[in-house]
């Protein structure tokens, strides 16, 4: 039974094919490298945010009811 193509054909075929995956590999690990870059700037983002939350709950938490009173100018009419 013969093939076709030649070893050396076929070897040709290999070696393309090898490197379309090197390629799409390394595109690939670029797309992750960004993708985890993101991730820590968005892990980052709701750290800050959920320390400020809990600031304001503190906040809210220790107001007196003369903080939450409306400012004297609202009951004129």
């Amino acid at each position: 039974m013969e093939s076709k193509y030649s070893n050396e054909e076929r070897i040709e075929r290999l070696e393309t094919a090898l490197a379309l995956q090197d390629q799409t590999i390394e595109e690939l690990n670029r797309f992750i490298i960004a993708q985890q870059k993101q991730i820590n700037d968005i892990e980052k983002k709701i750290k800050l945010m959920a320390a400020r939350m809990k600031d304001l709950k503190e906040a809210v938490a220790h107001a007196t009811p003369v903080d939450d009173a409306p400012p004297p100018h609202y009951g004129q009419v």
